[in-house]
C-alpha cells in the first residue's frame, strides 16, 4: 500500500512537470510574426465566409474577422492588416474608423502604384461620408484626441482625422506642455484646417550671479536664483557700474530645468593719451613716470588720478584727471618757458590796464571842466542875464567835483598798480598749473567732447 502511493506520487509529479515544462519552453518560443500569420489567416477565412452571406451573419462575420486583423496588429503593423481592416469596418458602416486604417495603409512605405491607388480610391469614398480635419501643431509626435480625453488618441500629429459630421471637440497634447483644446464644426465630405497653437510649460532657470548688479532675460529686468521662463532660447546679461557687460546664451528644451553662473568681471582700464608736443616731455602719474615723448599714452584704473608734465628749461604742468572705464581721457598740455610764470600772474596787468583807462576818463572830466569855466567867463563877463550865469557856474562846479574825485581814483590805483609790480616776482620754479584738458566720450551715433581748463 506504500509502494503504491509512493509510485502515484511519483507518476503525479511527474505528469505535472511534464505538463508545466513544455508551457515554459513554448512561451520563450514565441514567435510574432507566426502568432500575426495566425490571426490574418482566420481573418481571411472569415472575411470569405462573409462575402458569401448576407445579414446579420454577414454582419457578425466581418466582426469576427475584424477582431482577427485587430488582433494582428497588435503584433504587427501589417500592410495587409491595415487593408483588410478598413475593409471590413467600411462593410460595417464604420467609416470614420475605417478612414483611420487605410489612411495608415496608405503611409506604408513600399506600396505598389496599384495598391496605392486603390487604397486611395477607397480613402476619397469614405471623405464623403465623414468630415475631416487636418491637424498640423507644427510639432510632430503631439496626441491627438477627439472629444474624449479618456479614450485612446486618434494619431500623432501631423494628422488628418475622420469625425462624423457635426461638432466636435478637439484636443492636442505632447509632454511638458499645455494641453490644446478647441472646438470644431465640419460637415460631411467636407475638410478643415486645425492651427494648433502648443504652449509650453514653464521651466525654471537658477541664474548664479552678484545681487548689486543689474540682471536681465531677454531685455527683461530678473534677479539672482529661480526665475520661471518658457523653454527656448534667451539672452541672460548681467550688468555692473563701472565694468564691462557679461552676456551668456543659454538654450532650455521644454521639461528641462537650466543654471547660468555669472560672475563680476573685472572693473574696464581706462586709457589717457596726453599731447605735449615735445619730444622730451616726461609724463608723470600719481607720482610714477609712465612716459616719455611728445604723445604718451597709458591704461589706467578709473577714477582720479594726478598728471604731471615736466620738460628741460619748460614750466611744470600739474593737474587733476578723471578717468572713465572703458573710455579715453584726452589731456592736452602746453608748457611754457621757465620764468614766464610770476608770483601774481596777470593781476598786476590787469591794474595797469584799469589806472590808464581811469586817466583817460580824467582827463576828459578835466577838459570839460575847462571848457565850462571858459564858457562861463566869456558869457558873464559880457553881461549876461544872472540866471544864465548861475547855470553856467553850477555846471563849471560840477565838472570840477568830477574831475576832482576821479583824478583821486586814478591816483589810487596808480599807486596800488606800482605796489603790485613792486612785490610781483618771477617764479621759474613754481609749477604751472594753467592748461585744459579734453575728454572725449562716445555714444551711439556720435560723441560729446568735455572741454575743462584750471587757472
Amino acid at each position: 500500500m506504500i509502494r503504491f502511493s509512493l509510485i502515484f506520487a511519483l507518476l503525479l509529479g511527474g505528469s505535472v512537470l511534464s505538463a508545466a515544462f513544455p508551457a515554459a519552453v513554448r512561451a520563450q518560443a514565441v514567435d510574432p510574426n507566426a502568432e500575426a500569420r495566425v490571426h490574418f489567416q482566420r481573418g481571411n477565412d472569415l472575411l470569405v465566409r462573409a462575402d458569401r452571406s448576407r445579414g446579420a451573419r454577414q454582419r457578425r462575420l466581418l466582426e469576427q474577422a475584424l477582431e482577427q486583423f485587430v488582433l494582428t496588429l497588435q503584433h504587427v503593423r501589417s500592410r495587409n492588416a491595415l487593408y483588410n481592416a478598413g475593409l471590413c469596418l467600411s462593410r460595417l458602416e464604420r467609416p470614420v474608423e475605417a478612414f483611420g486604417y487605410f489612411r495608415e495603409y496608405l503611409q506604408v512605405p513600399g506600396l505598389s502604384d496599384e495598391e496605392r491607388a486603390d487604397g486611395s480610391s477607397r480613402l476619397d469614398a469614405i471623405r464623403a461620408q465623414v468630415g475631416v480635419v487636418q491637424v498640423d501643431p507644427g510639432i510632430a509626435g503631439a496626441d491627438v484626441f477627439v472629444d474624449r480625453l479618456d479614450l485612446a488618441p486618434r494619431g500623432q500629429t501631423p494628422l488628418e482625422v475622420a469625425v462624423t459630421p457635426g461638432a466636435h471637440r478637439l484636443f492636442v497634447r505632447l509632454p511638458h506642455h499645455q494641453t490644446f483644446e478647441q472646438r470644431v464644426e465640419v460637415a460631411a465630405g467636407a475638410s478643415v484646417n486645425l492651427r494648433v497653437n502648443l504652449v509650453p510649460d514653464p521651466v525654471t532657470l537658477v541664474i548664479d550671479a552678484p545681487s548689486e548688479g543689474e540682471l536681465r532675460i531677454d531685455g527683461e529686468l530678473a534677479r539672482p536664483g529661480a526665475n520661471e521662463i518658457l523653454p527656448g532660447e534667451h539672452l541672460v546679461s548681467l550688468t555692473l557700474p563701472g565694468r564691462p557687460v557679461v552676456e551668456e546664451r543659454v538654450v532650455i528644451e521644454p521639461g528641462q530645468d537650466a543654471r547660468v553662473e555669472l560672475e563680476a568681471p573685472a572693473i574696464g582700464q581706462g586709457r589717457l593719451v596726453v599731447r605735449s608736443g615735445l619730444p622730451d616731455a616726461e609724463v608723470r602719474v600719481d607720482g610714477r613716470l609712465v612716459g616719455r615723448g611728445a604723445e604718451v599714452a597709458i591704461e589706467l584704473p578709473p577714477g582720479p588720478h594726478e598728471l604731471r608734465v615736466s620738460a628741460p628749461s619748460r614750466s611744470t604742468y600739474v593737474a587733476p584727471v578723471d578717468i572713465e572705464p572703458m573710455r579715453a581721457t584726452h589731456a592736452e598740455v602746453t608748457l611754457g618757458a621757465a620764468g614766464e610764470g610770476s608770483t601774481l600772474g596777470p593781476v598786476p596787468h590787469i591794474a595797469l590796464a584799469v589806472t590808464g583807462a581811469a586817466g583817460v576818463a580824467t582827463l576828459g572830466l578835466m577838459l570839460r571842466a575847462l571848457f565850462r569855466k571858459d564858457d562861463f567867463e566869456s558869457m558873464c563877463m559880457a553881461g549876461s542875464p544872472v540866471a544864465t550865469c548861475d547855470g553856467l557856474a553850477d555846471e563849471v562846479d560840477e565838472a570840477n567835483l568830477q574831475a576832482d574825485v576821479l583824478l583821486g581814483v586814478t591816483g589810487a590805483l596808480t599807486l596800488t598798480t606800482l605796489i603790485l609790480y613792486v612785490v610781483d616776482r618771477p617764479n621759474p620754479d613754481e609749477e604751472a598749473r594753467g592748461a585744459i584738458e579734453v575728454a572725449a566720450t562716445p555714444l551711439p551715433g556720435g560723441g560729446v567732447a568735455t572741454v575743462r581748463g584750471a587757472f
